[in-house]
């Protein structure tokens, strides 16, 4: 196979990984803890090459039952909003890896003609 149409299999790869980025950064993934009395929002972000090459999450919003919030300890509070965080993150995590076999799959694909 000619460079050429390596270079041109590679810009498919990378608009296809441009594209799952975008997809997953725009999801909403919720977390929860304290028996759904409190939700916290991750957001992913996507990998900012080649400054930082690692994907990451962020909490976005948390929300917390009033009623939940009026009768709980502030430690027992601390300890499920780690939770809540760390559950949306493990969600975030593994629908990530849902998207990226995806993509992995694609990349065979198209990778297949260079054999």
């Amino acid at each position: 196979m000619d460079q050429l149409a390596m270079f041109k299999k590679a810009q498919e790869i990378a608009s296809k990984k441009k594209k799952l980025d975008d997809e997953l950064a725009s999801e909403t993934i919720t977390g929860s803890a304290a028996d759904g009395n409190i939700e916290i929002t991750v957001k992913y972000i996507p990998p900012q090459l080649p400054t930082n090459p690692t994907p990451g999450y962020e909490a976005a919003e948390v929300n917390i039952n009033e009623g939940y919030l009026e009768e709980v300890s502030s430690e027992d509070l601390s300890v499920a909003l780690v939770e809540a965080i760390r559950d949306g993150e493990a969600k975030a995590t593994a629908r990530v890896g849902e998207k990226y076999k995806e993509l992995e799959e694609d990349m065979k694909g198209i990778m297949g003609g260079l054999a």
